[in-house]
């Protein structure tokens, strides 16, 4: 589980999209805010909060499977 919390909070810092509003000035993770386009700021376009913490879920699971293979 603490595995999986610091791949999601890297992951989430690095990589995740990050999107300015144009009206509002806010930073966000969404692409539309306050009913108009947002301009991306930072991360990938395709790596939402949803693709961040299936992946997070994944590298966790696969060192748990790891661990659990070495002892």
């Amino acid at each position: 589980g603490l595995a999986g919390a610091f791949a999601d909070s890297w992951l989430g810092a690095t990589v995740q999209a990050m999107y300015r509003c144009r009206v509002c000035g806010s930073e966000t993770e969404r692409a539309v805010h306050c009913g108009s386009a947002s301009e991306r700021i930072r991360g990938f376009g395709w790596m939402t909060n949803d693709a961040v913490n299936l992946l997070s879920s994944l590298m966790a699971g696969a060192l748990a499977a790891l661990l659990g293979e070495l002892l």
